[in-house]
C-alpha cells in the first residue's frame, strides 16, 4: 500500500471512530435528557445534535484541544452512564426499587457532570489528539 493510501485509510478510520464515539455520546446524553425533561427534551434534542456535529467537525478539522474536548466530553458522558448503569444493576439485584422522581434528575445531572469534567480536562490537554 502506498503512503498516500495508508494516510487516507488512517483518516477514514479516525473519522469513523470519532463518529461512533459521538453517536454513543449523543445517545448516552439523550436517555437522561428525555427521561427527566420528557417532551421538552424533544425541543432540546436538535440543539444537542447540532452541538455534537459541530464538535465532531471541529475535532476533525482543528484537532488539538478541540479534538480532546470532543473525545473526553463524550468519554465522560459514556463513563458516567456506565457507572450509573452498574449502580442501578447492583441496586436492583439487592431488590432496590429506584424512585424515578429522584433518579431521573440525578441521572441527567451526573451525565452532565461527566460531560463538563471531560470538556474541562480536554481544554487542558497539551499533546496532539489521537
Amino acid at each position: 500500500m502506498s503512503p498516500h493510501g495508508s494516510m487516507i485509510l488512517g483518516r477514514a478510520l479516525r473519522i469513523g471512530l470519532y463518529g461512533a464515539l459521538g453517536w454513543l455520546g449523543l445517545y448516552g446524553f439523550a436517555f437522561p435528557l428525555f427521561g427527566y425533561l420528557s417532551y421538552i427534551g424533544v425541543l432540546l434534542f436538535p440543539l444537542v445534535v447540532v452541538i455534537e456535529v459541530v464538535g465532531a467537525v471541529l475535532a476533525l478539522t482543528k484537532r488539538g484541544r478541540w479534538a480532546w474536548v470532543y473525545l473526553l466530553g463524550n468519554i465522560g458522558v459514556l463513563t458516567m452512564t456506565l457507572v450509573l448503569l452498574g449502580v442501578v444493576l447492583v441496586g436492583v439485584s439487592v431488590h432496590w426499587q429506584p424512585d424515578t422522581q429522584v433518579t431521573a434528575p440525578l441521572y441527567l445531572a451526573l451525565t452532565s457532570l461527566g460531560l463538563v469534567v471531560g470538556v474541562a480536562v480536554g481544554t487542558r490537554m497539551q499533546r496532539p489528539a489521537p
